[in-house]
């Protein structure tokens, strides 16, 4: 029995924001290992728009940033915000003044005041030495949510018992099956956000293992479990992300790509020894094929209902709007305009989104902006794999590499906060191991804090 939207989503949107102001008055730090939930839970109150927690916390950063005053950034990093709040600016201006949609342009503007305020705020929190510990808990705590909301709703759809689904709206609510098999969603609004979620929780785990030896075995354990469940939201997106996050990772990391080939075959022949005589491969393979099909086909297919392949036209026919974008939250009229009926706008006038953070950037601040914010996350993600910063390095690239086909700039500014304010604190400790007298220790004494578990 599916259950769409209730009294309760109201109810967990209020406590959840509620419990956030909360914190944030308390103990800030602890908003950290909050976040993961914050950015991914899908309940929501119905009001002008969906207002869900990834919107309510976000605003609540935006005032405890403001009331906080100066959050001091390196050079590089105050340039690089300092163009993009620039571009920002110009373009909230421009779409207020003389845009086509002024309320969608209010929505904008709220939501990347929340990416500022979550990038700042993450980075003034990630200076703490408790910071790293606590976003491996929040994201393996969410993971474990997760996949067991997503197991249950496999048992659940199978035995007649009450499920929540996949939400349409405030009256509609269905299930996704691929191949005969329920594509999971959990908590999520989606399969395919649910797949990088659980991809992070399950990395988490296998980081917290080392932080926490003594829980090492049950970490690594459900490390497994959070994996082999994301695999049942049978997204293709989710797969095709993690394909080139692994083709990358082993570029940043040479000297383990042997051990990672030979440990990814292993777990692949013991996966398919497993499923291979219940169809979940097959199903697998089906999902893969389906969404490599759409991507051929592009807008010759028969059925064409993703927005990045008009979108991909529509910035080749017209080269302004891809160097200086058409406002903020215009896109949804300007590829309406353009196509008509079921691109940007549906019959009913509901919004039809892009499901792709490149290209939201490059219609709401322009291309140059949109390559100048993906250049400046390659170059921390080296920075970081340099400095030793494994998890917040993988994390951070697979996310970017799933922002090309899901909307993940939330979780992308939470782990760029974190890893500037990372590289910062490591900076720091090695200068004051090279003043500090060899006898007093201290300067060591922090580097070695600083690194523990990420060897």
């Amino acid at each position: 029995m599916l259950i769409g939207y209730t009294a309760f989503d109201p109810f967990v949107v209020i406590l959840g924001t509620m419990w956030a102001v909360y914190l944030l008055g308390k103990a800030p730090i602890r908003v950290v290992a909050f976040m993961p939930t914050a950015l991914s839970l899908y309940f929501f109150i119905p009001t002008v728009t969906y207002l869900t927690l990834w919107q309510t916390v976000p605003m609540a950063l935006t005032g405890w940033v403001f009331m906080r005053g100066k959050i001091g950034l390196p050079l590089s990093g105050r340039t690089v915000l300092a163009v993009i709040v620039l571009a920002f600016m110009l373009s909230a201006a421009y779409a207020v003044l003389a845009g086509d949609d002024i309320s969608r342009a209010i929505f904008r503007i709220v939501y990347y005041l929340g990416m500022f305020a979550i990038f700042l705020f993450c980075y003034e929190m990630g200076k703490k030495s408790d910071a790293y510990r606590l976003l491996l808990i929040g994201l393996a705590v969410t993971g474990l949510v997760y996949a067991a909301y997503g197991l249950y709703q496999i048992l659940g759809i199978q035995f007649g018992l009450p499920v929540r689904g996949i939400i349409r709206g405030t009256y509609g609510v269905d299930m996704a099956y691929e191949y005969g098999f329920v594509r999971i969603n959990s908590l999520a609004n989606e399969p395919k956000r649910l797949g990088y979620v659980l991809f992070l929780g399950a990395m988490a785990c296998v980081f917290l293992a080392r932080l926490q030896p003594q829980y090492g075995n049950r970490l690594r354990l459900a490390a497994s479990g959070i994996f082999t469940t994301s695999l049942f939201t049978f997204a293709g997106s989710y797969f095709a992300a993690v394909f080139l996050f692994v083709c990358a990772a082993v570029l940043l990391y040479p000297s383990r790509a042997t051990i990672y080939f030979f440990g990814l075959l292993l777990a692949g022949a013991v996966a398919m020894a497993v499923v291979s005589d219940l169809g979940i491969y097959e199903a697998l393979v089906h999902s893969y094929e389906r969404r490599l099909e759409e991507v051929e086909l592009g807008l010759d297919g028969q059925n064409v209902y993703r927005q990045e392949f008009f979108a991909q036209q529509y910035l080749e026919r017209h080269p302004l709007a891809a160097i200086f974008g058409v406002g903020l939250g215009q896109y949804y009229v300007t590829l309406y305009r353009e196509y008509g009926v079921g691109v940007g706008l549906d019959a009913f006038g509901g919004l039809m989104p892009l499901n792709s953070t490149f290209l939201e950037l490059v219609f709401d601040l322009g291309g140059g902006v949109a390559v100048l914010f993906y250049s400046s996350i390659a170059a921390l993600i080296w920075k970081l794999r340099r400095a030793g910063e494994h998890f917040l390095c993988l994390a951070l690239l697979f996310v970017t590499v799933q922002s090309l086909t899901i909307l993940t700039a939330p979780f992308m500014v939470f782990f760029a906060g974190l890893g500037i304010a990372r590289l910062g604190a490591r900076c720091k400790v090695v200068s004051a191991s090279l003043i500090l007298p060899r006898k007093s220790g201290r300067g060591q004494a922090a580097m070695r804090s600083m690194s523990a578990g990420e060897r």
